[in-house]
Parts: structure tokens; C-alpha cells; sequence
């Protein structure tokens, strides 16, 4: 290795050195980011059988996908020496963090809320990390928690190197006693038991075993009971012991199945054993604000810039002590923010609870509140809740408030909707029914509840209060506010009814009918309702070239920005057969023929995977400019690679995959054009639809991304087609 390169990395600092390995701060000029490089001795490769299994394992890691798991970025060999090039990770490790002081609980929880999906998720994967420790538990600059260095025990293991220079393979502060014992079948609960080992020291300040050499401290681990942490720190609860005597069980057997049952059983402790502070509650089990992702964090302080990027706080030494109860009124109604990597629960989904989730900073010492959760009401208008030790007032039985006890010199404090990309809400569909909520994830609610099947969501200008739908061949709106349904209208002799969009103006309406036309004709409510069959949407049209404009085998419509263009899918004969493609047409004066705007796609321009099988476009997205978004089917009924067109340059990005890998459906843009949300279902055995709001410019860059916190397993249906859309904020 140069002194200032190696290979194409540029070395800016050392960050450790150990037996196993060196790790760098170094910079990728290719992708113009920082990554820290971890490279192996020389020795290692020569070893016959090594190359290949660093190869392998390498390749294994790097696909290791968890929004809580360190990426790896590149591996290879360079000047002799094996490496892996993994994400520059700048807030330090937890092992820094334990150095200032014992951990409190409710921190503690919350980082095992985190890491415990992603190390399960390795386990699922026949991956054992091996050297589970603080060093290997890594902060970004935004307080994330991550899992690193899965993987090099067993590269180390390949060679007959060791983690520590010498005859053991791991820590010995935290190996499990079978790793001690050198069992080559060790699985996913060595683990565990070091994750136990973690829980104690966190708690306490101090590892559970200590003494004068590792020899001795690992034969502590075989022979010594598991210590009593109540006698170290006792102000724990005693159910703490509990969860430590089954964590470090010294059979594995006896332990844990898994991380996540762990966490769980962290988070009924903490749950049960805090008591509630006036009319807010900690936080809910399964509920993180460590590692929340970054695109839905930073909204409480200031009152958010719509679409603005977020602004990380400034960090400073030491933990925050949870626990503080919140000073003054509390928003009106909702916020809350993306958990990266956990997962709001939620009790009663028909009574959602409304959140108020606030990041938890690990380096900040001052106190900050907890997530705080507003009780659920049964009316439609959510009341302010006062969070202090004395119980909030009970409603009145009049719509006229009580007067206020507040003098009227002293404004009462509020904080605004939370707004990221120009959206407030979002509306999309689950088991047949609409929910709500905001873009973070808070004031989840049902606002349908007749189990019909629906699709073609819209948020209805120019209030953006209803949300128009199709449910067979009707046109119907609910109010968000008040849940009541309206019907527009029913075309019964139509063969189908493709999509009903209302322009941005709401003055008109294209629909896509037959599967065959699209009429364009003035929004006006009572007309529509009149209108029963496509003789009756003619004579209202203002422009006979738009009354109807086809036939075009129209599908899925999209208005632009300006109202002055419609996209739209249609199908196309391709080679003996149908292929639909999406073409953006000039609607701005009534002419004819139609100025067509760009070219069709994807046409001849690109492939689409799954096309072979079905080439068909569901949904696409559009910015209302010149970006669209599109993904092909592949699994699940609609859920595939996904694809950007720009119409401008007739430039495709393919198979683009913002998460590093298959599948999506459902893509949206922002009101402002700089997010994008999208329905998510990743190839494994949960299939599991999640929910992303991400912004646009990050993708490509190696960002982590973590979904918009909802219940878990929300989506019972696999093949689910949830069609988020964002109300704009007026």
C-alpha cells in the first residue's frame, strides 16, 4: 500500500489496527463518497483454498441487505492484499459511546429494536456474525445504529488467522461458550448470547465477566453463573436478570430463538415497568428512535421546509437521559417519524393512536422526550392533550372549548404538520379498504370499511380533502375528515372502467373507459352523476377531438403539472402480440391530430424484466414534467425491478432498485417532484409489502433507506396493490 492510495481509494486516516485487520478512512473518487476499507494481511492469501472463500464469503456479505447492516460496497485484492470497502460509518462505535457511562434502558431497548431484525435476518441466511461486540455496532452522522463486520470471523476461520492474534476466533469478552470451546457448528444463538453479554454492559458501564487475561475470562464464560446485574446497577427492573439468564444461557438450547424475541421481551419490561407520565406513554413495544432513516427524521424542531433535504443536529458527547417529561402542549393531532429498522405496533387499528415520535440523539447529554402517545378518540377532530404529571381535562359536552386557564398574553405552543417533499398525508389501500396517514407514519386510521375492491386512488383538487376511487364501474369519494362515502357516478354499460383522473385545476376530468377511449370533459359533479355510458360523456366534452380521444387501448392516466398534457398506458402490437407502453400527448388546445409529446416507451428503447411474461404497466409515476417512474411484474401479482424514463432527453435508467435489490410496485412522485414513494416486497420468505418515501436524489448513492413505520405485518395480503398517493400541502 502507497502512502496515500490503494488501488482507486484514497487513504485520508487510520481508523484501527488488530490482529485481523486495518481499517481506513479513505475516499472513492468513482463515486465521490467516503468508505472505510478493511484490509486483510498478505499472509492470508497464501493459502490455497483462502482466495476462493474470501471470494465466496465476500460475495455473501455484500448481499447481505438490511437497512441496519453496515454495506459493503466493493472486495477484492489489491497489491497482494485481500480487502472489503464498506460504508464510512462517522458517529463512532458503541463501544466509544459505553466508555462515557452506563446506557439507560429505554436507549438500550431502542438500539436492540434496531439490530434485532437485522441479525435475525443474517441468521435466516445461514450468516452467524461470530464476533458480535460494541466495536461492531457502528453510528452514522445521523445516531443510526448498524450491524458491521458480519462475516470476516469466518474469512479469518478460512485462513487460520484469528480475530485476536491468537488461538481463539472471536472476543473474548463476548464469545458464547461454545465458540470458546471451538464447536465448528456454532449458529445463529452464539449470537445471542453475546447480544447478552452487550445487553449487560450497555446497562452497567462493564462487561458481565472481567480478570487479568482472556484465557481466564473465557473459562469465566463456561464455568462462572451468570452475573446478577441488579447487584451492579439497582435501578433496573428485575425482569432484566430474566432476560439475561436466557440471552447467556450457557446451552444454547436454553436461549433465545431469536433476536427479535429478545427485544420483544426488552420492550414488555420497559413497557410494564415505566409509569405513565400525565396523559402521554412511553414509548410502544416494537417502536425505535434509534437509527430512524433520515428522510423522515429531522421534522420536529423547526416547523419543516416542504421538501427541503434534512439537517442533522449537532452532535455532542454522551447519552441523553430518556425519561424527561415533554414541557408544555403537544401538537394538535400527528407527527411522527420513520423508525429505521423498527416498527411501530399498534394495540387497536380500527382506534389507531396517534404518535408523536422524537429521534433519540445518542450523543446529545441533554434530556429529551420520549415518543409519545396520544390517546386514540372517537371523534373525528383530535383534541390538544396537555403532557404533564396532571391528568388532561375531560372533553366537555359542548363544541364551544372551556376557557382556557392559559393567560391570554402567553401564546400556546404548537408545532405544524409534518411536511416532506410538499405532502402532509398519504393515502393507499390495504385488505380493500383505504387508510390514511401522515407521511410519517403517525394518525394511521381506516377511513373506508364496506370491503369492496378499489383502486385508482386521487386526493381531489383543489382542497385535497376527498379521495376519489374506482370500485368496479363507479366513481366514488371519501372524505378524509369525516370517513363519508359519495357516490360520483356508475357507468353499468361500460365492459370496464380503466382510471378517472381530475386535473390539477379540478375543472376537468379524463377517463379512460372501455378500455378503449379517454374522454376529456369539465368536472362538474352534477353532470357527472347524470352520466351513465360513454353516449352520455360526449356531448359534455368542450373539444370533440378529447369526446372522445381514441381509440387508443387507453389504461392508467396521469395529468401534468401545468394541465396542459395527459400520459397515459396504452397497449401496442409488438411481434404478434400486446405490449403496453406509456405515451404523453399534448391536451393544451383542441387540435387534431394530438401533438405527441417525447416518444412512446419503453418500445424499442429498453427491456423491461418479466416483459416475456407480461408486459403490462399497472401504475406508473409521473412528476408532471418529464420523469417517470415504472416497474415490470415479476412476482406477487405486480411487483418487479423498477425503471426511470426522462421524456425530455429519451434517456432510461434501468432496473434502478433504490433498496439494492427486487421488488416494487406502486411508484409515486412528491408534489414537488424530489421524493418518491413506492410499495416494497423484498425475494424471501416474509414477502412482506412495505411502504418507502425516499428522496429522489440520493438514489444510486449507496443511501440507506428505511420504510414509513406501520404495524408489522400490515399487509396481510402478499399481492397486495397499496398505491400510495400524496396530498399536496396546501
Amino acid at each position: 500500500m502507497s502512502a496515500q492510495k490503494f488501488g482507486r481509494y484514497v487513504i485520508k486516516s487510520e481508523i484501527g489496527r488488530g490482529g485481523m485487520a486495518t481499517v481506513f478512512h479513505a475516499y472513492d473518487p468513482r463515486f465521490e463518497r467516503d468508505v472505510a476499507i478493511k484490509v486483510l494481511p498478505k499472509e492470508f492469501l497464501h493459502d490455497p483454498q483462502f482466495r476462493a472463500r474470501f471470494e465466496r464469503e465476500a460475495k455473501t456479505i455484500a448481499l447481505l441487505e438490511h437497512p441496519a447492516i453496515v454495506p459493503v460496497y466493493d472486495f477484492g485484492e489489491e497489491e497482494g492484499q485481500p480487502f472489503i470497502v464498506m460504508r464510512y460509518m462517522s458517529g463512532g462505535s458503541m463501544s466509544e459511546r459505553i466508555q462515557q457511562g452506563p446506557i439507560s434502558l429505554e436507549e438500550t431497548v431502542q438500539l436492540f429494536n434496531r439490530l434485532a431484525p437485522a441479525l435475525d435476518a443474517a441468521h435466516a441466511k445461514g450468516i452467524v456474525h461470530r464476533d458480535m461486540k460494541p466495536g461492531n455496532i457502528l453510528f452514522d452522522q445521523y445516531g443510526n445504529a448498524f450491524l458491521s463486520d458480519f462475516g470476516i470471523a469466518r474469512l479469518a476461520q478460512a485462513s487460520g488467522a484469528t480475530l485476536t492474534g491468537g488461538n481463539i476466533l472471536g472476543t473474548p469478552a463476548y464469545m458464547s461458550p461454545e465458540q470458546i470451546q471451538g464447536e465448528k457448528e456454532i449458529d445463529g444463538r452464539s449470537d445471542i448470547y453475546s447480544m447478552g453479554v452487550i445487553l449487560y454492559q450497555m446497562l452497567t458501564g462493564n462487561a458481565p465477566y472481567q480478570s487479568t487475561t482472556p484465557v481466564k475470562v473465557m473459562m469465566m464464560h463456561i464455568t462462572e453463573p451468570i452475573p446478577q446485574i441488579m447487584q451492579a446497577k439497582k435501578d433496573l427492573p428485575v425482569a432484566i436478570q430474566g432476560v439475561l439468564d436466557k440471552a447467556m444461557a450457557k446451552e444454547p438450547a436454553d436461549r433465545y430463538n431469536s433476536t427479535a424475541e429478545m427485544a420483544s421481551t426488552l420492550d414488555g419490561i420497559l413497557f410494564n415497568t415505566t409509569p405513565p407520565r400525565g396523559s402521554a406513554t412511553l414509548v410502544s413495544p416494537g417502536i425505535s428512535k434509534i437509527g430512524m432513516e433520515k428522510t423522515h427524521v429531522e421534522r420536529r424542531a423547526a416547523q419543516t421546509v416542504i421538501g427541503a433535504p434534512p439537517v442533522a443536529a449537532p452532535k455532542k458527547k454522551g447519552f441523553p437521559v430518556i425519561g424527561v417529561i415533554l414541557i408544555g402542549l403537544i401538537l394538535v393531532g400527528i407527527v411522527g417519524i420513520l423508525a429505521g429498522g423498527g416498527y411501530y405496533l399498534f394495540s387497536n387499528l380500527n382506534k389507531p393512536t396517534q404518535t408523536l415520535a422524537v429521534v433519540a440523539d445518542l450523543s446529545t447529554p441533554t434530556a429529551k422526550p420520549t415518543d409519545t402517545s396520544l390517546p386514540s378518540t372517537d371523534t373525528q377532530t383530535p383534541k390538544p392533550i396537555l403532557d404533564t404529571d396532571t391528568p388532561a381535562p375531560l372533553p366537555t359536552e359542548t363544541l364551544t372549548p372551556e376557557p382556557s386557564t392559559v393567560p391570554t398574553d402567553t401564546p400556546e405552543p404548537t408545532l405544524a404538520l409534518v411536511l416532506v417533499g410538499g405532502a402532509d398525508k398519504m393515502a393507499f389501500i390495504n385488505n380493500n379498504e383505504i387508510w390514511l396517514t401522515n407521511v410519517d407514519g403517525s394518525d394511521l386510521k381506516q377511513i373506508t370499511s364496506d370491503g369492496t375492491v378499489k383502486t385508482r386512488l386521487q386526493w381531489l383538487p383543489p382542497d385535497f380533502n376527498e379521495i376519489i376511487f374506482i370500485t368496479g364501474k363507479c366513481i366514488k369519494m371519501v372524505n378524509a375528515d369525516t370517513t363519508k362515502v359519495d357516490l360520483i357516478t356508475c357507468f353499468e354499460t361500460a365492459a370496464y372502467l380503466e382510471d378517472f383522473k381530475v386535473s390539477p385545476d379540478g375543472k376537468q376530468v379524463a377517463i379512460s373507459i372501455d378500455h378503449e377511449q379517454i374522454y376529456i370533459v369539465p368536472f362538474n359533479l352534477e353532470a357527472l352523476k347524470q352520466a351513465k355510458s360513454r353516449k352520455d360523456l360526449a356531448p359534455m366534452g368542450e373539444c370533440k377531438y378529447f369526446a372522445p380521444y381514441g381509440p387508443v387501448l387507453a389504461k392508467t392516466l396521469a395529468w401534468s403539472k401545468d394541465g396542459k398534457a395527459l400520459a397515459y398506458v396504452f397497449e401496442a402490437p409488438v411481434g404478434g402480440r400486446r405490449e403496453d407502453n406509456i405515451r404523453e400527448i399534448s391536451v393544451a388546445d383542441c387540435v387534431d391530430p394530438q401533438v405527441r409529446i417525447g416518444v412512446d416507451f419503453p418500445a424499442q428503447f429498453f427491456d423491461i424484466k418479466g416483459y416475456n411474461v407480461n408486459p403490462t404497466i399497472q401504475n406508473f409515476g409521473w412528476d408532471g414534467e418529464a420523469l417517470f417512474s415504472l416497474n415490470g411484474i415479476v412476482r406477487n401479482g405486480g411487483f418487479g425491478d423498477l425503471y426511470f424514463w426522462n421524456n425530455d432527453n429519451n434517456r432510461p435508467d434501468l432496473m434502478v432498485n433504490p433498496l439494492g435489490s427486487c421488488c416494487y410496485r406502486d411508484s409515486a412522485y412528491s408534489p414537488d417532484g424530489r421524493y418518491l414513494i413506492f410499495a416494497f416486497q423484498a425475494i424471501d420468505a416474509a414477502n412482506k409489502i412495505q411502504l418507502y418515501y425516499i428522496p429522489l436524489g440520493t438514489i444510486g448513492t449507496g443511501e440507506r433507506y428505511s420504510p414509513i413505520p406501520l404495524p408489522d405485518d400490515f399487509f396481510a395480503n402478499r399481492s397486495d396493490s397499496p398505491e400510495p398517493v400524496l396530498r399536496p400541502a396546501e
